[in-house]
């Protein structure tokens, strides 16, 4: 129901912060004669206050003398939009999540609180002519100021305080300084009524992707946009921005992750010309505020977002872009675990607007869509401007003589490379100097207390850390049961690489890309820069070099450990590693100049892999689907997974047994529809002192998945058991570990 209604002759329906799946009744306030759907409102709870979100009204038919009143109305007009408010009930009855966190996800933190607090004003700053015109060695005295002024040079417009923070944290004080020298003033930020027309051609598979594309405006179009690394996907989202604009619509990109934010953001700003917001976690509680309040009101063209800015109301929406649709941190996977590309393609229906989804290396729920009619896939199979995609080579590392896990073959290529003046990019995606530390004498190995792990060695700072629960001591110098002093790091991380390419190639500037050099806010943005503009030659990094990066002067991948995947645990594994490989090795050869890469493998004869190189990502995406249907894996079922921990052996365990029971009685699970495998000790059972277990749940038909899933998860909310244990429940699931 929507709509506002007579106070007294109305129950309201509040969705509350709780881990309760229902909403709770509460009589209006004094003489407020309004509650609009979708507006806060302060009320009490137990001994405390929480600020709730009114999803419905109802004229009572039970005796309401026992229901407290509203302590306040929060929002003369609602903050969510009658369409968002719908979007989230279905959201939390999709994924069986309790209807009061789904809003709070979708709220602004400042918006979760109930002081009436305004944000502060966005200062915005552009580069002045004397900016323009200092010389580089004037700031090298000041490397901050010097990165912050490049940075406000090459946005072509003025950027806020946040994007300035996401590039670096420590921004504040060297602007202040570069205020004071005048090389940047603050200005308020303005945009013309019309975006500038398309001033790059579209090649023909471009054009004729957005023409189609294009042609659907104004009712729901479900697209694939299936390009290759560097095919020049982003040309044809701005171009059909760019007419979403000239027909006065909003447009929302949704990316999987703000390291991306501010490369497609200076994009976007410098090819449209248009207010365009960003919604992300690196922004503070104010900037967050004022950009969802922009977009609210409709003054934000173009919205920038991260997962939780699919809930972010957009009056007049009119495209949905989801770049990068097959990333995994598009899921989110704790609390409130939805999808957020799925509940894209479900907002775009109920706007009735087009959805692009755009990967190199779709995934197969996208692919299988295609199959079934829901999806039109557009293809780029060229790289743009003329760049040619990169030969792919296969080296076995069994048998070639390697150095630190690098093969003889991959160091004479990098010397060729350096030499000529290009750069090298050497993939291992494990963090760390060695992710084993061994004693030669015993065999004993170095492992977390907390977890069935090993414990990785961090050489530079002398330290064991677990990479599961962050424990951390001391690298020891004997063996803690044999007392030997005979210790071994064995294997490599990327710490371990970095060392000895260093010692390797002393002459050229080797840059370490992972999330222990990165760990600071602004220094991915500071890190990417330098990779950019050449100013380090080698990179060394995980698979955060592999999220659409544009290094132009990048001739060589080497990847290491290539075919981890190809004997994983999960079943999305071997899918992934084939994504990781392509979009790794879509960093070579993106400009003029032709790119390698060597593929390090220890199985380089098992098929998938020959496939994968030898006919694409499309002919290897086909044979895992067809793999998938015959085992009987999603996206050809549908699956739900129930977690749970403890910190005693076995409770978990016995508490999903309970579960089972449950799943499978006959009042609930009628002619057993819904398969229930387990419960099954987690892969990793013992993670930060808590022993893990879980439940799977498997059916062909959704339908009859969720008329199992709509009385279970009450059932184990009410269940005693479950006030003992931590648990959850997953629809849809992508980590199965």
């Amino acid at each position: 129901m929507s709509g506002e209604h007579t106070a007294t002759a109305l129950v309201l329906k509040v969705a509350l912060p709780v881990p309760l799946s229902r909403l709770f009744d509460y009589l209006p306030a004094g003489d407020i004669l309004t509650y609009p759907r979708g507006a806060r409102v302060l009320v009490p709870f137990g001994r405390s206050r929480h600020v709730g979100v009114v999803v419905d009204h109802g004229k009572p038919d039970f005796d309401v003398t026992k229901l407290k009143p509203v302590i306040e109305l929060l929002d003369p007009e609602p903050v969510l939009p009658v369409e968002v408010v719908s979007l989230l009930e279905w959201a939390s009855s999709y994924y069986r999540c309790p209807i009061g966190e789904a809003f709070a996800t979708a709220l602004p933190i400042a918006l979760r609180k109930a002081a009436h607090t305004e944000p502060k004003p966005q200062y915005n700053f552009r580069i002045t002519a004397a900016g323009n015109e200092v010389s580089e060695d004037a700031l090298n005295r000041a490397p901050v100021q010097k990165r912050l002024l490049q940075f406000i040079k090459d946005s072509d417009s003025a950027v806020t305080g946040g994007e300035c923070r996401l590039f670096d944290e420590r921004w504040s004080a060297p602007m202040k300084q570069l205020l004071k020298k005048g090389l940047v003033e603050e200005v308020s930020q303005t945009f013309p009524d019309k975006p500038p027309a398309a001033t790059r051609a579209l090649n023909a598979e471009q054009e004729k992707a957005t023409t189609a594309i294009i042609n659907k405006f104004g009712g729901y179009h479900g697209a694939l946009l299936h390009g290759i690394t560097g095919s020049g996907k982003t040309e044809v989202y701005i171009e059909l921005v760019r007419e979403q604009l000239l027909k006065g619509g909003q447009t929302f990109i949704l990316l999987p992750e703000i390291g991306l934010t501010p490369q497609l953001l200076s994009r976007f700003r410098s090819a449209l010309q248009c207010h365009v917001e960003v919604l992300h976690s690196g922004l503070n509680a104010s900037e967050r505020l004022l950009a969802w309040r922009a977009t609210a009101r409709g003054e934000a063209r173009v919205l920038i977002g991260t997962r939780s800015a699919v809930f972010a109301p957009l009056p007049k929406l009119g495209l949905i872009i989801v770049d990068e649709e097959h990333d995994s941190a598009l899921k989110q996977q704790d609390g409130f675990r939805y999808h957020a590309r799925d509940l894209a393609i479900i907002r775009a229906q109920r706007a009735g607007v087009p959805i692009v989804l755009g990967s190199a290396t779709p995934s197969l729920e996208s692919l299988h869509n295609v199959e079934k009619g829901l999806l039109t896939l557009y293809e780029l199979t060229q790289r743009a401007a003329g760049a040619v995609p990169p030969s792919l080579e296969l080296v076995d590392s069994r048998g070639s003589e390697t150095e630190n896990g690098i093969s003889k073959r991959l160091l004479k290529r990098m010397e060729d490379v350096l030499a000529r003046g290009e750069q090298v990019i050497v993939f291992i995606n494990r963090r760390g100097y060695s992710p084993v530390l061994m004693c030669e004498d015993c065999g004993t190995m170095a492992d977390c207390s907390n977890c069935d792990a090993h414990m990785t060695v961090h050489a530079r700072s002398s330290t064991l850390r677990c990479h599961h629960c962050g424990a951390e001591k001391q690298l020891p110098r004997v063996c803690a049961s044999c007392e030997s002093d005979a210790l071994i790091k064995v294997g490599a991380g990327t710490e371990r690489i970095d060392e000895f390419l260093s010692e390797k190639f002393p002459d050229y500037t080797l840059l370490r890309i992972d999330r222990d050099s990165t760990s600071r806010k602004g220094e991915l943005q500071r890190h990417l820069a330098m990779a950019a503009s050449g100013e380090a030659q080698i990179l060394v990094g995980t698979q955060m070099l592999a999220k659409g990066h544009d290094f132009p002067n990048v001739t060589l991948v080497g990847i290491m450990d290539a075919d981890r995947g190809l004997f994983g645990s999960d079943f999305r594994a071997t899918e992934q590693m084939g994504q990781l490989i392509m979009q790794v090795a879509g960093r070579a050869g993106r400009a003029d100049k032709p790119g390698t890469v060597l593929i390090q493998s220890r199985n380089p004869e098992h098929p998938l892999l020959q496939q994968l190189l030898a006919e694409g990502y499309g002919k290897f995406a086909g044979q895992l689907l067809a793999e998938r249907k015959i085992t009987e894996w999603p996206p050809y079922v549908h699956t739900a997974l129930i977690r749970c921990e403890h910190a005693q052996s076995g409770v978990a365990f016995d508490y999903l047994e309970h579960v089972r029971k449950m799943a499978c009685h006959e009042h609930m699970n009628p002619q057993m529809k819904v398969h229930v495998l387990g419960p099954a000790h987690a892969p990793m059972e013992r993670i930060a002192g808590r022993y893990r277990a879980q439940l799977l749940l498997l059916c062909d038909s959704r339908k009859a998945l969720h008329e199992l899933l709509r009385p279970l998860r009450p059932w184990m909310e009410e269940m005693p058991q479950s006030r003992k244990v931590r648990w959850s429940l997953d629809v849809d699931p992508h980590d199965m570990l």
